[in-house]
């Protein structure tokens, strides 16, 4: 019976299969199988993986190879065939003698072209054959753990300068830089900046992820690299990418090495809009009825709404001019009594007037003159909280390391607990550092506000008009405002200040209904610029 060999291939990274090594181990393995007899099985290939760390048995070709051979399903005197031992294994000694051992032992022998050695259960008891493949594995680590520590080396100095200077490290930049000329600094493509900064600006507005690369597709705006067209996923990955406000994050195979670098990119927004964006993401994640709106965004109080009666939320029907809002629990005949159907429009024009008259946005959006310097002084509060603690754990770790037998057991309970408050402590500086560079000047989000309702009746342009809405919605939410119904009217309620109100009452709906609409057109630029004043006053 013909006996069986397989040949196994592998290369660390895919760019080898660019040289010539593949097809002369190719044809090695088949020259050896021909001159010796043997049937050929060459589906053993493993590229991209690494030796050196073990990781090609534990995943891939080989690791599958072996599973093989322990399940017996290999056949006993079956041969393995490789270029040299260093393709099986370039980790320390033991655990690559192990390998070499389980191969073995199974009955499967091995066959090395590279120094033609053919190992077999009875060859490895010659005392010379087994020092020879145990020199050679231990030749193989010591050339993997040198050029490991060469890469290492390297990749830190580069690092290091990248810090220090700036300078590009790699050619590889975000879609909207380039490499210059010199290779010496990034430049802006400002025509793909400026796209970027749309999405940021369209996300803080409160416009959705999905509506924001549908607008882009829409506008026939040209997707970034080989992409055909916007998605929803790649909108995801520019909003969170730290790299538009200049960070870069090395990594080496995959994996982040040290601390992100500042400034090593040109930023094309400010931090305070990255976290912003962050920070209106997060809010539509947590509201239930976050997702696309339509492409008027329809109803400007979406997830605000309730019934005053059983508290269940009151429903939006969208029929144009005569959409309706009416209690969910009623339409459903779950219970509640509350059949009141509300003209949408009516509510709309009538609450637009009301919430704009009575209500103190500046507080209601966090407007307190400490609001700022109260995180300010937080944050000094625990930095010397953690200067003193970090003392503590400088103290306790001297102490832990001269502790004797009877000392050493309470000594480093201490030192881990004070290990343990000072990243907690950490941990509350990075949050309150995080809430001061999302803080946004809450008179800069009322006037947004106010401008944002101003214009809503002069808008025509679909797209700036449901950013315009997403934007007033977003601000309503970030208030905590909440409209609640019943048979006998519509009232507002602020969350954040308790403020609390009527809009309209049921017996003056017909003349609302006239009326209102004109009231909202009539109300001048003027007068919103005293109230504006008016709020900047009470700041």
């Amino acid at each position: 019976m013909t006996k069986k060999a397989y040949s196994y291939i592998r290369f660390s990274t895919p760019d080898q299969l660019k040289g010539d090594s593949l097809r002369r181990q190719l044809e090695a393995s088949r020259a050896y199988a021909e001159e010796n007899g043997l049937l050929l099985d060459e589906s053993l290939r493993d590229i991209g993986v690494s030796a050196f760390r073990g990781k090609n048995s534990t995943e891939g070709a080989l690791k599958k190879f072996i599973e093989l051979v322990e399940a017996g399903r290999v056949e006993k005197g079956s041969i393995l065939i490789l270029e040299s031992l260093d393709r099986l294994s370039r980790q320390q000694i033991f655990t690559a003698l192990s390998l070499f051992s389980s191969i073995i032992e199974a009955g499967v022998e091995i066959v090395t072209l590279a120094d033609n050695q053919h190992y077999t259960a009875e060859s490895v008891n010659d005392i010379g054959q087994l020092m020879y493949s145990l020199i050679s594995m231990s030749r193989s680590h010591e050339e993997s753990a040198i050029k490991s520590k060469r890469s290492a080396a390297s990749w830190e100095n580069r690092r290091r300068l990248a810090v220090e200077t700036k300078r590009p490290i790699t050619g590889k930049a975000p879609h909207w830089l380039r490499l210059s000329d010199d290779k010496q600094r990034f430049e802006v493509i400002e025509e793909h900046a400026e796209i970027v900064r749309s999405i940021f600006s369209q996300s803080i507005a409160g416009v959705g992820r999905r509506k924001i690369a549908s607008s882009l597709n829409e506008e026939g705006v040209t997707p970034f690299g080989r992409a055909k067209m916007w998605h929803t996923s790649y909108i995801a990955r520019v909003l969170s990418s730290r790299s538009t406000m200049g960070e870069y994050q090395p990594c080496q195979n995959g994996e982040p090495v040290g601390s992100a670098i500042k400034d090593y990119y040109p930023s094309i927004i400010s931090e305070q809009q990255f976290y912003h964006a962050q920070s209106s993401q997060q809010n539509r994640r947590k509201n239930k009825s976050a997702g696309r709106k339509g492409p008027k965004f329809s109803n400007l109080f979406t997830g605000m709404c309730k019934c005053l009666e059983c508290e269940s939320t009151y429903r939006f029907m969208n029929r144009g001019n005569a959409s309706l809002l009416l209690c969910d629990s009623n339409y459903m005949a779950a219970g509640c009594e509350c059949s009141m159907r509300w003209r949408y429009r009516d509510v709309e024009n009538a609450s637009l007037i009301v919430l704009s008259e009575q209500i103190d946005w500046f507080s209601a959006l966090g407007g307190h003159a400490n609001s700022k310097q109260k995180l300010e002084s937080e944050i000094a509060s625990l930095n010397t909280k953690l200067s003193d603690t970090q003392k503590q754990v400088d103290r306790f770790a001297q102490l832990f390391s001269t502790a004797g037998d009877a000392m050493f057991s309470d000594a480093r309970s201490r030192y881990l607990k004070a290990m343990q408050a000072a990243d907690e402590i950490k941990s509350e500086i990075e949050q309150k550092e995080s809430e001061l560079l999302t803080f946004t000047p809450t008179q800069q989000h009322v006037d947004a506000l106010n401008r944002a309702i101003y214009n809503l009746g002069d808008e025509s342009d679909e797209q700036k008009l449901y950013e315009l809405r997403a934007q007033i919605n977003a601000t309503f939410k970030d208030a905590g405002l909440r409209l609640y119904f019943n048979e006998s009217g519509v009232y507002f309620y602020v969350r954040s200040t308790q403020q609390k109100g009527v809009i309209l009452y049921s017996e003056h709906e017909e003349l609302l209904s006239m009326g209102a609409e004109l009231e909202i057109q009539q109300r001048t630029l003027e007068a919103i610029n005293e109230d504006i004043a008016d709020l900047k006053k009470a700041a």
